[in-house]
């Protein structure tokens, strides 16, 4: 069984907040030395309303199947606390390591640090206060998740001088990030904080120039908006959105993601890049039909991840949507092999496959 890593890495020192080096935020799509992840381990948290008794392991059983599927890639470390680990080794299999590090929940993109480099290749990683998602949740084991992982492996910590979620951010590691007002510019997250306060800080610690305000629609779901859902830079210069401007939604989706759907597009269209770069957009259409009848259920086909040599995205049971999303992701990651897997029960909690995982560069 995996007993964590922590033999693999220096002892931890602290990175300097008046005295830092330049860290710039890789590229989703450069080499990983892993994909961290983090174990549902609160039954509470999935139990409520007609949900069937087994619907918390079915969600455990969802987490596993991801991270052994990445695991044939790249290694694979998942944080569980000491009285869980058994319980995530048997779901995950073999390959996959477990580190005892402790969670209320499986949203690592949000509660995990975001991994930073500087010139010589030497990393650290960003925290972001996370207050679960502007205190929607208690989660208070999650929201010290992020430095407490970084004490586990010895990597130095950069701490933001905001609130917020790595599943906010969207960056092309060549200088431009893209954010919506709805999450950062949010009194639950940053109460009297101006965007250009938050986007100065934002480029500080992610070593980003350029930042691109999409609207977002907040109060609507947990994340109020956040950016991976919906639009995610597939290599600089190229974006890929996934929306529902169109389709029509089998649980009567309020008009607001349509209108937000269209504003962000214009705002793209009419954007450049840190590097004066026009966006291209691909659009991909949220699935019509799908497996799922949850209210909550995120049909989305953005919310994929890029991992060393392969990329994973969701199948939702829409025949054509799937054959379409396979097909358009196997066409703008040529080399990666495209994973579809059936992940219904994260979607349903209002995230996807890209909220469950969180890069560690090379």
């Amino acid at each position: 069984m995996g007993n964590g890593c922590s033999g693999l890495y220096p002892p931890r020192q602290r990175a300097s907040d008046t005295v830092m080096p330049h860290y710039v935020a890789p590229a989703e799509e450069t080499p990983h030395a892993r994909t961290w992840m983090c174990w549902p381990s609160r039954r509470d948290i999935y139990q409520y309303g007609k949900r069937p008794k087994d619907y918390h392991d079915d969600v455990k059983a969802a987490i596993g199947r991801l991270a052994s599927a990445i695991a044939e890639n790249e290694p694979v470390t998942l944080c569980a606390g000491p009285d869980h680990m058994t319980e995530a080794q048997s779901y995950c299999g073999d390959r996959v390591e477990i580190a005892p590090i402790a969670t209320d929940d499986m949203w690592a993109r949000d509660t995990g640090p975001v991994f930073v480099k500087d010139v010589s290749g030497s990393k650290a990683g960003v925290t972001f206060n996370f207050n679960a998602w502007g205190r929607k949740l208690d989660l208070p084991v999650d929201a010290t998740l992020s430095t407490r992982l970084l004490d586990h492996i010895g990597v130095p910590e950069i701490k933001a001088a905001v609130v917020g979620e790595g599943g906010g951010i969207e960056y092309d590691g060549q200088g431009t990030l893209l954010l919506t007002e709805s999450c950062w510019v949010n009194p639950n997250r940053n109460p009297g904080l101006s965007r250009t306060a938050i986007a100065t800080e934002l480029n500080r610690v992610l070593g980003t120039q350029q930042v691109i305000w999409l609207k977002g629609v907040a109060g609507e779901e947990e994340t109020d908006g956040h950016i991976d859902g919906y639009v995610r830079v597939i290599r600089p210069g190229l974006i890929l959105m996934s929306g529902t401007d169109g389709v029509t939604d089998r649980w009567g989706h309020d008009t607001i993601w349509d209108d937000d759907y269209r504003d962000a597009r214009q705002r793209l269209q009419n954007a450049r890049d840190a590097q004066g770069r026009r966006f291209e957009i691909v659009e991909l259409p949220w699935a019509n039909r799908t497996r799922s009848q949850d209210p909550r259920f995120f049909a989305s086909y953005a919310n994929f991840y890029v991992g060393n040599g392969a990329v994973y995205s969701p199948h939702f049971g829409d025949d054509i949507a799937d054959a379409r999303a396979e097909a358009v992701l196997g066409e703008f990651f040529p080399g990666r092999k495209v994973v579809m897997l059936d992940m219904d029960r994260i979607y349903e909690n209002g995230g996807g496959i890209h909220c469950v995982t969180q890069q560690q560069p090379v």
